[in-house]
């Protein structure tokens, strides 16, 4: 936006949001800032956790260990293009978020001889299960501010992402491809769309909604392993177990109460961030990063968090603003003029929301209590609209700038980044149609 970074973006928001909360006269602001900063708390020190357990892995070669395996393992790209766009990427992507997912997946497919070009499109599209990046902080976010729990509104976005997966998996051959490589394995992208879809409805529904894009992603990869199970040798366990620990750790977190409820501990850090931050001692120990190593992984999550830590801030804090200080309800009676086509109007103001904010959860933070409250007005179902808002602001935000630039700068393009993205629009726009369609017909 004007070529301004998020953090100054945020700033902006945050002003006019209070300018106008203020015109329509609001009396007490001072209420939703304070909950803006505790929600924004929680998400920011997730974010960290999960930035700081990548960089220690990176530090120690883990990701690259899991990069070459992926090479050994299918040496056909177009039919890797698909296990690590629905597969490899979306287990990234949940368990650190914010991009990360495309500096973790652009390496593998550079390796396995894709062009800049390309390897920096489908390392976008990695970004699919964004709804639960770094463990679902913009949901978070989201449920806040529609007012209604975390696994409700994770189980909502579930079900829409179900048919958003094989968009992904046969965008992905496609591109790898062409028709050809469309052909030979778009039913095996079909397939690994819908496990992944199956896998984060499944575990949203029954066991711990924090890893729903995760257990999604990994259900996506074991297929494509089980596929090739005959090359499957010389599996990276050492490089896997801080994640194999981590989910451990949230499962047990899940089970026993969290331990964010405890009054010492305090409500920030509710939700994953110590489970991320005890795998991050866990890798650190185990690939022996230390000293400079250590240091070094540290001072890079400071500056990849700094800048995030600002935009979140600043845009979570305008949500609660435009959600408590009247502008939410000034602006959906607006949007009731729609009438019956709001549905399918909804995805589109959602995905507007990601592609200029950039993260699922500035996205939710803005337009949420819009959405929302225009649905209330309208007679549609709450849950519908917050889970349509959630899933389509995050698919859109892969196309923002600074996503785009992270995917330029990890393949070599920086400087193109009007070709990537026009690479990149076709499986999001598709996802947008179908979520205005099912908005439409339910």
């Amino acid at each position: 936006m004007l070529g301004w970074p998020a953090s100054r973006v945020g700033v902006a928001t945050l002003g006019v949001a209070v300018a106008g909360a203020l015109a329509l006269g609001a009396s007490d602001l001072l209420g939703p800032l304070i909950g803006g900063l505790g929600t924004s708390g929680r998400v920011l020190f997730v974010l960290f956790g999960g930035l700081l357990l990548y960089n220690l892995l990176a530090a120690g070669g883990a990701v690259e260990e899991v990069s070459r395996f992926l090479g050994r393992l299918e040496p056909d790209p177009v039919a890797l293009a698909a296990g690590v766009v629905v597969g490899v990427a979306p287990f990234f992507e949940s368990v650190t978020g914010f991009g990360v997912a495309v500096v973790i997946s652009a390496p593998i497919l550079l390796a396995a001889g894709f062009s800049p070009l390309k390897a920096a499109v489908l390392a976008s599209w990695g970004q699919c299960a964004v709804p639960w990046g770094a463990l679902g902080v913009g949901t978070v976010i989201g449920a806040d501010l529609a007012g209604m729990g975390f696994g409700e509104l994770s189980d909502a976005s579930a079900f829409l992402s179900v048919p958003l997966f094989p968009v992904y998996g046969v965008a992905a051959v496609a591109l790898a491809g062409g028709w050809s490589g469309a052909r030979r394995h778009g039913a095996e992208a079909v397939l690994l769309g819908l496990a992944a879809g199956a896998g984060t409805l499944a575990t949203s529904l029954y066991l711990v909604p924090e890893l729903s894009g995760a257990v999604g992603g990994l259900a996506a990869t074991a297929v494509f392993l089980a596929r090739r199970w005959r090359r499957a040798r010389d599996v990276p366990v050492r490089a896997l177990l801080p994640y194999a620990f981590l989910l451990v750790l949230l499962v047990v977190v899940n089970a026993f109460g969290d331990p964010g409820s405890v009054a010492l501990v305090g409500p920030v850090l509710d939700g994953p961030g110590l489970p991320l931050l005890a795998s991050s001692v866990f890798a650190a120990l185990l690939l022996g990063v230390g000293g400079r190593r250590l240091g070094g992984a540290v001072r890079g999550t400071g500056r990849q968090w700094l800048p995030t830590a600002g935009a979140v801030l600043t845009f979570v804090l305008a949500g609660a603003v435009v959600a408590d200080g009247g502008a939410a309800g000034v602006l959906a009676e607006q949007a009731r003029r729609f009438g019956g086509l709001y549905p399918a109007v909804l995805p589109v103001l959602g995905a507007f929301g990601g592609a200029l904010a950039g993260s699922n959860a500035a996205s939710n933070a803005l337009f949420m209590p819009l959405q929302v409250e225009a649905a209330r007005g309208l007679g549609i179902p709450e849950t519908l609209a917050a889970a349509s808002q959630n899933v389509s602001g995050s698919h859109a935000s892969l196309l923002a700038p600074q996503r785009i630039v992270l995917a330029a700068t990890a393949t070599g393009l920086v400087g193109r980044e009007g070709e990537i993205t026009r690479l990149a629009i076709a499986p999001v726009a598709i996802s947008v149609v179908v979520l205005a369609l099912i908005g439409r017909l339910s």
